[in-house]
């Protein structure tokens, strides 16, 4: 527990352009010392925010609040399932560090952001995440099969794709978790006209809480809520990921325009053949590119 002003200092910045001093900042070892710092915050009213690798562009990982940094400790693999296809992670280890150590079963967790080599599951759970290959892996919340959590009051509960004999069980809880159960259907079912106008359809919207999976979902996987949440709805403690095999074969294409309209007019015909990723390269970037020593002499595919 660290509330001096040298560690306030290194947490109050991310990769973005804002800048906020913490209250303090908390570095817990496992979920019951997450749920201690819940429960102390709760009765204080005092703000709590769970933060990854900092990564972020759009400051959500600053704010004047206690602090959760899960990197340090919280950063094992629990188990690798190859047969089933998943695996049971803590919420601080990065994503290269978890595809490194699935390599050798032929599998990986999709999600890639250009970020991968410091940022966490948690922070992908809490951004869901995407990245270059979205295209054919979707976003996080596709590959998220449960989630353990720690609710705003300090109670620890699991979150996942739940059977009718569950759901009857917990909706008869006077708790907080059973008010979940109940009022989060009921909140979606409300505000169904207003998701289905002004939710955008697209594949890759990431921003807001995830009230259409909610309605899509007859079973009521809440950890599929929690995705995209930012740690605003609870702190996720350990996440089961769906794997996909890692591709046998890689081929990359290199296709030249003379216009950056002509270049976004092509996507739609390269869709057609299904490839994994579509990456846009434009004449500012190419320039600075030729202008660098380590990278004006790779160009050397690039005509005109």
């Amino acid at each position: 527990v660290r509330f001096d002003a040298y560690s306030r200092a290194l947490y109050s910045t991310d990769a973005s352009i804002y800048q906020i001093n913490p209250i303090g900042l908390v570095v817990p070892l496992d979920a019951s010392d997450v749920a201690a710092t819940v429960e102390i915050c709760a009765k204080n009213s005092v703000p709590i925010l769970p933060r990854g690798g900092g990564t972020s562009l759009s400051g959500q990982t600053v704010n004047r609040a206690v602090v959760l940094d899960f990197t340090k400790y919280m950063n094992r693999i629990v188990e690798i399932n190859p047969e089933e296809g998943f695996v049971r992670a803590q919420p601080g280890i990065t994503l290269d560090e978890l595809n490194r150590q699935l390599y050798p079963y032929g599998l990986h967790f999709p999600p890639d952001p250009t970020t991968s080599n410091r940022a966490t599951v948690g922070g992908a759970i809490g951004n869901n995440s995407c990245g270059a290959h979205s295209v054919i892996y979707g976003k996080t919340s596709d590959h998220v099969k449960g989630t353990s959590v720690i609710l705003s009051d300090g109670t620890a509960t699991n979150f996942q794709r739940t059977g009718y004999s569950f759901l009857d069980h917990v909706l008869r809880k006077d708790d907080l978790e059973g008010r979940l159960y109940r009022d989060i259907p009921q909140i979606a079912q409300e505000q169904c006209g207003e998701i289905e106008r002004r939710f955008p359809k697209i594949m890759r919207r990431v921003s807001g809480y995830n009230l259409d999976l909610v309605l899509s979902d007859k079973n009521l996987d809440l950890s599929r809520l929690v995705v995209g949440s930012e740690g605003t709805l609870c702190i996720v403690t350990e996440a089961t990921l769906g794997l996909k095999p890692l591709p046998q074969k890689r081929t990359l294409a290199v296709l030249h325009f003379r216009s950056l309209a002509q270049a976004m007019e092509a996507t739609v015909p390269i869709l057609e053949h299904q490839p994994a990723s579509v990456e846009l390269i434009d004449q500012m970037l190419l320039n600075r590119a030729r202008s660098s020593l380590g990278f004006g002499r790779r160009l050397s595919f690039i005509e005109g």
